[in-house]
């Protein structure tokens, strides 16, 4: 990308509130999809074409990294520019979102030979029969209707040539052309229930929150998060959990990643942990004896009456304070790898029902 084009897209920057008519080689339609292979995000900007259009692609490859950054600069959201044939090898480079998304890779590298095509978006088109009419365009999802995911696009007026200009007025006007849609369903916290096992869910979903902007800078949502999934899938697998005799929480298979709590927390997720079966919230004054010793293990500095409260209170059903306990140790996981595998490490249940650790015991070692 040389001076001269950068000058030119500063340029387009600058016009960018001109009258839209006058950009007569552009052209603003919407596309509808149904049963997409992925969770379409609005933070993902697609080009999608029907028919390959070399010209096109190549001025794509030479400058991909050029109409990230100038996507950079919009409203503090950064969007992320997908082409799809090389949307793969992208992701095989991004060593922290791998070894998240799949933490028995951490540290080994990912190779792909498979490639996404650029009209991999309209086989899921709702009118099928008006994909010859699609030209090449970048793909902005909208939202969900009756009549499935709506897509904003802007494209070519096929009777007009391309060139890097007009490529990147195009660019700018997908910003231009409607108000960004913010994405906040994945982080929706339900109504406050009574009771600690009413509000178990919410007590998880509020700590999420409070990292929930890291969380999901490393989940790749929309079709980068599908085209991650076919990327490391065949090797996805569970680790064993060794509890070593001392009391750390180590997952070998996981490249030896420990799993760090505070005192009381761990205490918590070594009762359930030995309990198979699960504990139902309403029983848990049964299981207090048992927690406390539990926890002089783990603390060498023994009991005190504030300990002996804690312990009394995330005993009380009554109380929050298991709710608090159970989404400290729910996110000590998350932080580390992605939920599809935590989920068999935190505990986990429905209202009313036993709650419970699914890792298989048989994965479970204690030293």
């Amino acid at each position: 990308m040389n001076n001269n084009l950068e000058k030119r897209v500063e340029q387009s920057h600058r016009d960018k509130q001109s009258d839209q008519k006058e950009m007569y080689h552009l052209r603003f339609f919407d596309i509808r999809f149904q049963n997409l292979p992925f969770e379409p995000s609005s933070g993902e900007i697609i080009y999608v074409e029907n028919e390959y259009d070399e010209k096109i692609n190549l001025l794509i490859k030479r400058n991909q990294s050029f109409i990230q950054k100038c996507l950079d600069g919009y409203h503090n959201l950064t969007p992320k520019f997908i082409y799809l044939p090389d949307l793969f090898d992208d992701l095989s480079h991004e060593e922290e979102v791998i070894g998240y998304f799949a933490p028995h890779l951490r540290e080994k590298t990912i190779t792909s030979n498979a490639s996404l095509k650029s009209s991999l978006l309209l086989d899921y088109m709702l009118v099928p029969e008006n994909r010859k009419k699609i030209t090449p365009c970048l793909a902005r999802y909208q939202g969900e209707d009756s009549k499935g995911s709506l897509f904003e696009c802007v494209g070519f007026n096929p009777d007009v040539g391309i060139d890097e200009k007009k490529f990147f007025e195009l660019l700018c006007s997908l910003f231009d052309h409607s108000p960004w849609i913010r994405e906040s369903r994945r982080y929706y916290c339900p109504e406050s229930l009574i009771g600690a096992d009413g509000s178990f869910d919410r007590e998880s979903r509020k700590l999420i929150n409070e990292v929930k902007e890291r969380i999901s800078q490393l989940r790749k949502l929309g079709v980068s998060q599908w085209a991650l999934e076919q990327l490391v899938k065949p090797g996805l697998k569970l680790s064993k959990l060794v509890v070593t005799g001392d009391y750390r929480i180590l997952l070998p298979d996981y490249n030896n990643m420990e799993i760090r709590m505070e005192p009381l927390v761990k205490a918590v997720f070594i009762l359930f942990l030995k309990h198979p079966d699960g504990i139902l919230f309403k029983c848990l004054p049964d299981y207090r004896e048992e927690l406390t010793d539990i926890y002089v293990r783990l603390k060498i500095s023994g009991l005190n009456d504030k300990v002996l409260k804690s312990i009394e209170d995330v005993t009380n059903p009554l109380l929050n304070s298991i709710n608090e306990k159970c989404a400290r140790i729910r996110l000590a996981f998350i932080n580390e790898f992605d939920e599809g595998l935590a989920k068999y490490y935190f505990v986990t249940g429905k209202r009313g029902e036993a709650k419970k650790i699914l890792l298989p015991r048989n994965m479970v070692v204690w030293e």
